[in-house]
């Protein structure tokens, strides 16, 4: 049977692919090793590794010639890490997204055909009238297993190991475990797998050096100094808020634009170009605002990580009480104990939360809390969610075991969630809004209160500006599992609208007559007499 399938693979290469013969001498020869290597008991390849290269199918040979390469060169180091790179590859693919409408008709948004985000955003507002809601869904899914060439990993280990090996700043300070997973992997996201480390250092090397004098320098500075250059070069674009895709490092360099999620990935790959040890922080959506962040961390000789934020962007505004729900850190490294390996493989789960390895980190940002929450539906897991451009998104989960109640762990405060669990691919309500309060005590938004009514002036959600004169506007409030209009308002000729509003209940305020086109509004309750938005 052996034989058998090597004669097979040998007949759809020559006959089918119409590749030479003597090409295939080298395939064969690993090929036919790799099998009894892998049946083998005796000490050698680890069995992480024999697992991840037993599903790699036809990709087998690109994972272990350089196995062979390394052996031959009898360099253990580099061999241990091809061992780490490929017993934790299972978890890692490259992923492309299409815009669809119910049909499934795909819609393509070339960013270069809009002036700006508002004229886009616009034409996506236009669109969904026409045709209805919009969903983004994955088109195609690339495991690494299956397609990571033994080129990009021998390129991509050789050239890591140069700035590691011999670092550019003043003493060596990242462990082998440290060079593994924040310096080494030739991956930061789901973007294409693709050599990026020679290409950087060629573009940015001159640029990053010339400014020094001193032939060793000290990590900050370096730091910085990639950090300026970089930010320099690449810009953020709002537009690219609407682009899903990931693009390539070419992309990235030849357009010098992109989404924060996108400039940190690139960012990422700089830093660890230059042998310095990187990953990418990110929250997924924002508590209090539109869209979410995405940013560079560095770890530091105190084995601590610091971020690296675009300018603009400051730590005091970004850790304000309120904004950050959750703050995740992607890592290479397999998590036995994570969402996307808990999970059935064809399980449904929401963005951010099922789809990759991280850790969460928001306690390094942010005061957090632990939170006992009922469920008025039940499933295997549970989420907490926030509002996010006019839809609940969720950014935590608990293995509720389709019990009624669960604990949610490292929850940012002073904010409001919404529980929330997975049914046919939707996520839907499971338990009433609660705002999870600074001390970590909870006040749930029933609606339900005999507390007396409170008279405020209503603003504008978005903005946080006066109404527009004789204008009407649509006062929602959440009740049970969907916000519900209760009045239909008209503000008068100084944009002035007064109501009595109670306490302990979520409410919302629009212009649009329908739920499902809400945008940049916010939620707001009253709180001490006052409106406070969420």
């Amino acid at each position: 049977m052996r034989w058998y399938a090597l004669y097979k693979l040998y007949y759809l290469c020559v006959r089918v692919f119409k590749l030479k013969p003597y090409n295939l001498l080298f395939l064969f020869l690993i090929s036919a090793v790799s099998m009894s290597c892998l049946k083998s008991k005796k000490p050698g390849i680890p069995e992480p590794v024999r697992k991840a290269v037993e599903l790699s199918g036809l990709n087998k040979a690109e994972l272990l010639t350089p196995m062979v390469l390394y052996q031959a060169a009898k360099d253990s180091l580099k061999l241990k890490s091809l061992y780490y790179l490929i017993a934790n590859m299972g978890g890692h693919y490259e992923i492309t997204w299409q815009i669809q409408d119910s049909t499934g008709k795909a819609y393509s948004f070339p960013i270069n055909d809009y002036p700006d985000y508002k004229t886009l955003k616009k034409h996506l507002r236009l669109l969904r009238e026409k045709v209805g809601e919009l969903k983004v869904v994955h088109d195609s899914i690339f495991l690494d297993v299956k397609t990571v060439k033994a080129n990009l990993l021998t390129q991509n280990i050789d050239t890591a190991f140069k700035y590691w090996q011999h670092p550019v700043y003043k003493q060596h300070i990242y462990s082998f475990d440290d060079f593994c997973n924040f310096i080494l992997p030739y991956r930061v996201a789901n973007e294409k797998a693709e050599p990026f480390r020679s290409y950087l250092m060629a573009k940015y090397g001159e640029s990053i050096f010339s400014v020094f004098n001193d032939t060793k320098i000290d990590l900050i500075s370096l730091v910085g100094r990639i950090h300026q250059v970089v930010t320099g070069d690449v810009g953020y674009d709002k537009r690219y808020e609407l682009h899903y895709n990931y693009p390539t490092l070419s992309e990235t360099a030849n357009t010098h634009r992109g989404n924060f999620r996108d400039i940190a990935i690139y960012e990422v790959k700089a830093f660890r170009s230059f042998g310095v040890a990187s990953t990418m922080d990110y929250c997924p959506w924002f508590a209090d605002s539109s869209d979410g962040y995405f940013w560079p961390v560095v770890l530091m000789p105190n084995h601590h990580f610091i971020p690296v934020f675009y300018p603009g962007i400051s730590a005091d505004n970004l850790t304000t009480p309120g904004k950050l729900p959750k703050v995740y850190r992607r890592k290479y490294s397999d998590d036995s104990t994570s969402l996307f390996r808990l999970k059935k493989i064809k399980e449904h789960t929401p963005a951010f939360l099922g789809q990759f390895n991280y850790d969460d980190v928001t306690d390094e940002y942010v005061e957090t809390a632990v939170v006992s929450v009922s469920l008025t539906d039940t499933a295997r897991y549970a989420y907490l969610a926030v509002f996010n451009n006019g839809r609940w998104h969720p950014v935590q989960w608990s293995l509720a075991g389709n019990k009624t109640k669960t604990k949610f762990v490292k929850m940012g405060v002073d904010i409001v969630y919404l529980p929330m669990i997975v049914r046919k691919e939707q996520t839907i309500a499971a338990g009433l809004p609660f705002l999870l309060q600074k001390d970590g005590n909870t006040t749930v938004l029933n609606g339900k209160t005999d507390t007396k009514r409170v008279q405020a002036n209503l603003i504008e959600t978005a903005t946080r500006q006066a109404l527009r004169p004789n204008k009407k506007y649509f006062l929602y409030q959440w009740k049970n599992s969907g916000w519900e209009v209760t009045r239909l308002l008209t503000a008068n000729s100084k944009g002035n609208i007064s109501v009595a509003l109670k306490p302990q209940t979520l409410y919302l305020l629009s212009k649009e007559n329908r739920a499902d086109r809400f945008s940049d509004e916010r939620p707001f309750i009253i709180r001490n007499g006052k409106i406070v938005f969420y």
